[in-house]
């Protein structure tokens, strides 16, 4: 899977419209949730409408229950639940803040870039912890996680960031372990032609698994709401009115709050977004490892260049 920022389209050019009816089959839906085509009782109000039922969706309920745990919830989503990006990957839970450090260190300052790699480094024990104490059984591994290296310019510029961010977070940098080519090769049976690999802190998750139980267990405790395969038209939100209004293929919806978690569709219900977020085509393919095999029991990204593969 690339790992370049780079949208599919022109910025602020090209609507990416909705999600497709005739999508292709992934791996990780191949065993449907208990509530993967849920419609809940139908509801003309609540207090907040969550547009897309992915992780993000999911975490965004989580997190307003956690506050106020007697709010109306309904969760739109225009296909089967969890059935776009994030139901569509291998789940690499990966801290990699020192490919980002020297960027934000430039841009926001040290203070404010090591704010923003102890939040990062945060998001791994987070979901430790949710996946313990819910009980949820998702497949969930804490692993080392190896950034393998096969071009000299961009291990000498992860290896320089590294070091750099050694020099104002020492117990964040000192998360990362920096390995010599024939380290990578013996030790994690990369490629003859690697040149060297990072390990991180990371795991392995089934995204899918991850987010329906949790859904499922605020439909129980929470009396959370779920409309599948219902398309959302539009969102009217007029100053002055009380509620914003919902219009979806199966009725109207009036919400106090209307929170969008769509992922590269969002341009489509919020043009004034199309200059700032573009989707992204995630490349995916099959990669039949030589003789000895990867080491099992860590992840990989291989990094040619400035694009990624992830295995």
């Amino acid at each position: 899977m690339s790992g370049s920022p780079d949208g599919v389209y022109e910025r602020g050019i090209i609507d990416p419209g909705v999600p497709v009816a005739n999508s292709t089959a992934s791996f990780w839906l191949s065993t449907p949730s208990r509530i993967h085509q849920i419609r809940s009782r139908w509801v003309d109000a609540a207090d907040i409408v969550i547009i897309g039922g992915g992780m993000t969706g999911m975490s965004i309920a989580r997190s307003l229950y956690s506050k106020n745990p007697e709010l109306s919830i309904v969760i739109v989503e225009d296909r089967d639940i969890c059935s776009g990006a994030t139901g569509r990957n291998g789940g690499h839970v990966k801290v990699m803040s020192y490919n980002c450090w020297v960027d934000r260190k430039v841009r926001f300052g040290i203070e404010e870039a090591i704010r923003w790699t102890e939040f990062e480094h945060s998001h791994l024990d987070e979901m430790t912890n949710c996946v313990r104490d819910n009980n949820v059984q998702c497949d969930f591994t804490l692993q080392e996680g190896v950034d393998a290296y096969f071009d000299p310019k961009t291990f000498r510029r992860a290896i320089h960031a590294l070091q750099d961010m050694r020099q104002h977070a020492p117990e964040l940098a000192n998360q990362y372990t920096i390995y010599s080519a024939e380290d990578a090769i013996s030790k994690y049976r990369c490629a003859d032609t690697c040149i060297g690999a990072i390990g991180v802190p990371a795991a392995s998750v089934w995204p899918y698994k991850l987010v329906t139980s949790l859904l499922e267990s605020m439909m129980v405790e929470h009396g959370l709401l779920i409309q599948t395969n219902t398309r959302v038209r539009s969102v009217t939100d007029v100053h002055g009115d009380a509620f914003a209004s919902v219009v979806t293929d199966r009725g109207l919806i009036r919400a106090n709050h209307v929170i969008h978690a769509t992922n590269g569709w969002i341009g489509h219900l919020n043009p004034e977004l199309r200059p700032y977020i573009s989707p992204v085509r995630g490349n995916v393919l099959r990669q039949l490892p030589s003789m000895p095999p990867l080491q099992l029991g860590n992840t990989f990204w291989l990094r040619y260049g400035e694009r990624t593969t992830t295995i």
